[in-house]
């Protein structure tokens, strides 16, 4: 690869709990991070709804451009914002905000799937979409207020997911970027189109929706307000990357893609939520793939992430807040240290059972399952992590199973990438299992893939091979490898029994 002179580029991480500014600089073909900026991100409880405040996460977008100004001066060549998928905001004629926009784990979902395949029938929504059913979907979303007579949609006249709102603030462009656009359960990956049917079939209406853009595209500069509001150079150009985040880091896993077929790579990015499945040229709509509940995600260069939306370091991460409550200081390192501590197969859970959702007290939760499930009752911080590790692993090994038996691949390796890829218990745990390789890293998976498909599209890097070199270059790659295999399939039998009886 020839060399790659240095360009400062901005990556906007939103994620549930945080949104994270990073600055990539590329450099003898390799890429350089520096986190110039956090702010926190939560949800908002008024009355029986839950919200997301957009105008604070706006607010501090410009924050973090006037510390880059003021650490890096005026020159900068690019901007891209990623965010979780599945939300969406609603506006009017004037193009401004329809109220404040509700958190996907908003109570006004439940039971709205079967409301939902009364209207359309299931197979005929996964036929046209390709997306598994989740509770949380835009569609389930957006047809709870058509079922409840919103009055908000009566004035709506653009439909928008959250990262091309925020891109649509910086540049003034309203598009829909492909990779997010397809996590709605509103998108036909066939005819690479709005699924219109769907659309109108459940009481939409399909001017809402608007021109998806390839991710990648360059949208325009920025806005001159905000530029002379932040001293940018106007000339900075905002870039739609593979604005959902995981689409951005399944762009930055770090596979030679000279060793591995297509299918033979698995990708696990792990973070709240674990994403396991592979990238494929082509979606996969077949019984199978409905009956196992997997989706047709929008991949860098028109791939598709065939994919398993399982809950993931969630359940941990909402049982530490608990043990910090009770003044207990506990470091990541700490509680996988408790879990190692432990018995292995003590007790068992299905991380995706409906009362993890959004329970007002996860360790309740867990000690509710276990119980109501004829187990013993976990009561030691490491009593309570070790099955939330062990069972993460053995519901990738249910996933991994049922991707091989839906695409006819075999999966040699898997890839974790995101925050969850620091966790060397898990990954441990999970090379026991399914018994082939594990290689952890890059942590920073979203904001590498959402920094290096901005250089991608300014022809920085010129493929998506090359992209994936640079990132094996630049961080490190840890590999785990299978041990005590038959142990652990003991203990995957016995989790499929305890879960399913």
């Amino acid at each position: 690869m020839d060399k790659i002179k240095e360009s400062k580029y901005l990556a906007i991480d939103l994620g549930a709990s945080s949104g994270r500014v990073i600055v990539g600089t590329i450099e003898e073909n390799k890429l350089k991070l520096e986190e110039i900026y956090r702010f926190p991100n939560s949800s908002i409880q008024i009355g029986e709804s839950l919200y997301w405040d957009l105008l604070s996460l706006f607010k501090e977008m410009k924050n973090a451009l006037l510390k880059y100004v003021k650490k890096y001066g005026t020159s900068l060549e690019s901007i891209g914002v990623d965010t979780w998928g599945v939300d969406f905001v609603l506006l009017d004629e004037n193009n401004e905000l329809i109220g404040p926009m509700h958190h996907y784990r908003d109570k006004r979902t439940v039971g709205m799937i079967e409301e939902m395949c009364k209207v359309v029938p299931k197979q005929e929504i996964f036929n046209q979409t390709g997306i598994q059913f989740m509770e949380l979907n835009s569609s389930t979303q957006i047809y709870s207020m058509v079922k409840n007579k919103s009055p908000r949609l009566k004035i709506t006249k653009i439909f928008m997911m959250l990262p091309d709102y925020f891109n649509y603030l910086l540049s003034g462009v309203i598009v829909s970027e492909f990779s997010d656009a397809t996590t709605t359960q509103l998108y036909n990956p066939v005819k690479k189109e709005w699924a219109y049917d769907i659309i109108k079939k459940l009481g939409l209406k399909p001017e809402w929706f608007q021109k998806i853009v390839p991710g990648g595209t360059i949208l325009g500069s920025i806005q001159d307000y905000i530029a002379e509001e932040v001293g940018l150079n106007k000339r900075t150009k905002i870039i739609a990357p593979l604005t959902h985040d995981t689409g951005s880091a399944y762009a930055a896993v770090p596979v030679d893609m000279n060793e591995y077929e297509e299918g033979e790579f698995g990708i696990l990015s792990s973070g709240t939520w674990s994403l396991i499945g592979v990238e494929l040229k082509n979606p996969i709509i077949s019984d199978k793939a409905l009956r196992y509940n997997y989706t047709n995600e929008g991949g860098i260069n028109g791939t598709i992430r065939f994919l398993k939306n399982i809950t993931g370091m969630w359940l941990i991460q909402e049982c530490k807040k608990l043990w910090e409550k009770d003044n207990l200081r506990l470091t990541w390192d700490d509680i996988e240290r408790e879990a190692q501590k432990e018995e292995s197969f003590q007790f068992f859970i299905n991380p995706d059972d409906h009362t993890f959702m959004n329970p007002s007290n996860m360790i309740n939760a867990i000690k509710n399952y276990c119980k109501t499930t004829n187990q013993k009752i976990p009561e030691t911080i490491g009593q309570l992590s070790r099955p939330i590790f062990e069972c993460l692993a053995f519901r990738y090994r249910e996933a991994i199973e049922n991707l091989e038996d839906t695409t006819g691949y075999k999966i040699r390796v898997l890839h974790i990438i995101g925050g969850g890829s620091q966790n060397a218990l898990l990954n441990q745990f999970t090379a026991n299992v399914l018994n082939i390789p594990v290689k952890a890293g890059p942590i920073e998976a979203t904001a590498i893939g959402n920094l290096l498909v901005q250089a991608l599209s300014l022809g920085k890097i010129k493929t998506i091979i090359e992209l994936r070199q640079i990132v094996r270059n630049s961080f490190p790659i840890i590999e785990f490898t299978p041990k005590d295999v038959n142990r652990w399939n003991d203990g995957y039998k016995k989790y499929l029994k305890t879960i399913k009886s």
